[in-house]
């Protein structure tokens, strides 16, 4: 039993300090109000092999939205599918991606640092200045966002990809 709970704690320290994904109820933007971005097309490996996703495909699923479905996975995947929707957003010029399982209602949001060639620089979506409870509502996210891309250590841990 002790290792099971050192086991747990471990895990749940991992995920605080090591930016695991947080599922939110509300999306960035209105899925669909952006055209997708070619240039995301393809199968993308994570240069971090500790990554939770090591190896991810994103397809045209239409002109405002990406079928993707995760290749490979990390030891540290929580998610219990490989298969979600995708979608693209902008705010205050800055690009962002945002993902939907298909078997839950929950959001998982991307910065995209970087997309050149074929190498893309992204992070998890860091909410620093009021956290999760602040978000209760896409427009209390987007301000969420707005507040935290100014604060120190927003996007601080990036993953780097490259277009296979």
């Amino acid at each position: 039993m002790n290792y099971l709970i050192k086991t747990v704690l471990f895990a749940i320290i991992i995920c605080t300090f090591y930016g695991c994904p947080v599922g939110l109820d509300y999306p960035i933007e209105a899925p669909g109000n952006e055209k997708i971005d070619e240039k995301l097309i393809g199968t993308w490996r994570n240069n971090n092999a500790d990554a939770e996703i090591i190896r991810v495909k994103i397809s045209k699923k239409d002109n405002f939205s990406y079928s993707v479905q995760v290749l490979e996975k990390g030891e540290m995947y929580a998610l219990e599918t490989d298969n979600f929707i995708g979608w693209s957003a902008g705010l205050e010029g800055k690009k962002f991606l945002f993902f939907k399982p298909d078997n839950e209602d929950k959001y998982y949001h991307y910065f995209i640092k970087e997309l050149k060639d074929n190498k893309m620089t992204s992070c998890d979506l860091a909410l620093l200045d009021g956290g999760k409870d602040a978000v209760t509502s896409t427009e209390a996210l987007q301000k969420e966002v707005i507040s935290s891309m100014k604060m120190e250590g927003f996007c601080a841990e990036s993953e780097q990809w490259t277009k296979e």
